[in-house]
């Protein structure tokens, strides 16, 4: 269930937001929540990616093969 959150932004990051959910047709509400979303799955992978190369590597993919 969605909650609200206020908060303060700068004037030229609400620009930026008016901007962007008018081409993109969406709410600044939900332009906001998928940059939130986008950001936290970014994190996730970038925590996650020793793991991601171990296994990579233990299943015989070199990595450092740049040919």
């Amino acid at each position: 269930m969605p909650v609200r959150v206020n908060s303060r932004i700068s004037d030229s990051s609400n620009e930026w937001l008016d901007k962007k959910s008018e081409e993109m047709a969406l709410t600044k509400s939900a332009l906001i929540n998928l940059a939130i979303e986008n950001y936290i799955k970014e994190k996730e992978v970038v925590q996650n990616l020793p793991k991601i190369v171990s296994e990579l590597e233990r299943q015989g993919v070199n990595l450092n093969d740049r040919g």
